[in-house]
């Protein structure tokens, strides 16, 4: 018999010789269930309930745990000759003893009720412990929570500054493009009409005419196409050139239908002249319409004749 076997034994005579178990104490089979976590649900509950009020079968627990759980790291192992020499000193004792005393039922319920009130505060502080200790973990985790929402939230905020800076880097440097090509447009802009003009002062010819109220019905502007000429160059002089930023001019047949239409004519050179072009047209009497300014204020109606040859 081992000796797990013969402790076993041992308890179990103790319970039949005390006579005090009313089948309301928790049994050696039921304890070493226990501790093993062995039970179901509802009956460790059930024992664990048990144990807190029962003082016959804390002991039972106290002995059945200490025998079952491994030695701790500050207990010294006990030899196999030390156990065998504890129990042929114990066995002689056992053997001669025919029974064993126990506490009475009214000594034992004396001391179940005296330790009543200290079970139930020690009750009351784990449960106080418990809600202290679940109290403190969620506000930990709270914390950590929070601090974790905060690290995001600096993280998106850091993100959305980087690619905020980088949009408004692509504008300015979309900006400054945009700028250098214009500027690359008007240079060449101003290239082709140096040349146009060039081209046009050796080609096209260019007739000046002074226009004035005094001027008569027949004194009209003489414009005269010869040749494969395609166009030719009107410049006006007019009294007060700089009256207004911009002009603009009609030309219009006998019948009143407008063959010709330019606008933003500026004045240049000392003498304030408004230079445009007049593609070739039929061989009549036309009217040319000046205005003045955005507004297209009228400023008067003067006679132009046009010849070929």
């Amino acid at each position: 018999m081992s000796h797990r076997e013969e402790f076993r034994a041992y308890m179990k005579a103790a319970d039949r010789t005390s006579g005090i178990n009313y089948g309301r104490h928790l049994t050696e089979a039921q304890v070493i269930a226990y501790c093993r976590n062995e039970m179901s649900e509802a009956e460790h509950q059930a024992a664990e309930t048990h144990l807190v009020w029962c003082e016959q079968c804390i002991a039972l627990f106290r002995s059945v745990r200490d025998f079952l759980e491994p030695a701790h790291d500050d207990e010294q192992e006990i030899t196999t000759a030390e156990t065998a020499e504890a129990w042929r000193s114990l066995w002689p004792e056992i053997r001669g003893k025919k029974t064993v005393e126990f506490p009475r039922a009214r000594e034992k319920q004396f001391l179940s009720r005296a330790t009543l009130p200290l079970a139930a505060g020690l009750a009351l502080s784990l449960l106080a412990l418990g809600w202290q200790t679940w109290r403190l973990l969620s506000e930990r985790r709270s914390r950590e929570q929070s601090q974790q929402v905060a690290m995001v939230w600096e993280s998106k905020q850091h993100e959305l500054e980087y690619r905020l800076a980088q949009v408004e880097q692509n504008g300015r440097d979309q900006l400054q493009q945009e700028r250098d090509q214009r500027l690359a447009a008007e240079a060449e802009r101003d290239r082709l009409q140096d040349h146009l003009s060039q081209q046009s002062s050796q080609e096209i010819p260019v007739f000046t005419a002074r226009l004035s109220s005094e001027r008569g019905v027949d004194d009209d502007v003489r414009v005269r196409f010869s040749g494969a000429t395609r166009a030719a160059r009107l410049k006006l002089l007019i009294s007060k050139p700089y009256e207004f930023p911009e002009y603009a001019v009609e030309l219009a047949d006998e019948s009143g239908r407008i063959v010709m239409k330019t606008s933003s004519l500026r004045p240049s050179g000392d003498d304030g002249a408004l230079s445009l072009r007049i593609n070739r047209v039929r061989s009549g009497r036309y009217k040319l319409r000046l205005f003045g300014g955005k507004e297209k204020k009228p400023l008067g109606e003067y006679g132009v004749s046009v010849t070929q040859s």
